[in-house]
Parts: C-alpha cells; structure tokens; sequence
C-alpha cells in the first residue's frame, strides 16, 4: 500500500510539472503575440502624422555650429578643464573698440605653442580652445556665421580679423 501511495504521489507530482510546463509555454505564445501585434501597430502608425504628444514636448535645438570640429587624431585625446579654464579666465576678447583682433590671435596663439599633444591635430585643439576666450557679443558673432562654415583654424583666424579688424587700427 505504501508503494501504490508513493507512485501515486509520483504521477501527480508529473501531472503538475507538466501542467505548469503547459501554462509557461502559454504564457510565452501569449506574449510573443502581444509583441508581434504591438510590432504591427507600430508599423500601422507610421504614417507620417506626429503624435500630438510628441509635437507638443519641446526638443532640444540640433548643434548648427559656424565650426566644423575635427578630430584629435587620437582616440584617447580630450581637452582637460584645466587647460580650458586657463583660456577662458586669462586671454578674453569683447570686440571692444580698444581691443586688438591681431594682439588677442597671437596671445591665443602663444598660449597654445606652450602645449604640445604628441600625435594630436593642432588646429582640433585651436578650434575648440578659441571660442573659450571670446565674451559676449563676440561669441553671438561666432554663432551667427553660418553652419560648417569654418573648418580649419586658418578659416576661423581669418574671418575673426575681417570682423574685429578695423582700418582704423591700422592707422594708429
């Protein structure tokens, strides 16, 4: 009698196993066909028309910079906040009238002789460290140019001077 209990309890243990073998497997078409309509659904609303919703969140602005940046030439290259910090607090550029284009380019310049990056491209240093040193109206000047217009520092150097050149200067 024992043994007849003991096969029993054995087939209902199986009986159970796979029973919840059965609803796992259930569960994982229900949820297969779930996504596959959730798919279809998608693809369905791909019609062109933006959701309300999605029209009315505000979105952040796409970078239409005037500079056209260049790589460093070395994966593991980046500016440190120091070296930026070092131009953006000690060589400024206002456009003032009393301000010099020429002296503030070969300042900038300067400073930038006194770091030298093995392997790392001068004018990808140049171009990313030059908008650190103009204030105001002068970095508005630089937003202003149009998109990927500058993409050499010789580009950037040369429409800097054409703006903050004036004859006058020359005549001092």
């Amino acid at each position: 009698m024992a043994d007849e209990q003991i096969r029993r309890e054995i087939e209902q243990q199986a009986a159970r196993v796979a029973a919840m073998e059965a609803a796992r497997l259930a569960v994982k078409q229900i949820q297969q066909q779930e996504e596959e309509e959730e798919e279809e659904e998608e693809e369905d609303d791909d019609d062109g028309n933006i959701p309300m919703a999605q029209f009315l969140t505000p979105a952040a602005a796409p970078d239409r910079s005037s500079i056209v940046y260049l790589a460093f030439g070395r994966n593991d290259f980046q500016l440190r906040t120091d070296l930026i910090n070092l131009f953006s607090n000690h060589l400024q550029f206002y456009g003032k009238a009393n301000e010099n284009s020429n002296t503030h380019l070969s300042r900038f310049l300067r400073m930038c002789h006194n770091f030298q990056f093995q392997g790392v491209n001068e004018d990808a240093i140049r171009l990313r460290l030059f908008l650190y040193t103009l204030r105001k109206g002068t970095l508005e000047w630089l937003d202003s140019e149009p998109h990927a217009s500058i993409t050499t520092w010789d580009d950037l150097a040369r429409k800097f001077c054409n703006k903050y050149f004036s004859p006058a200067k020359v005549a001092r």
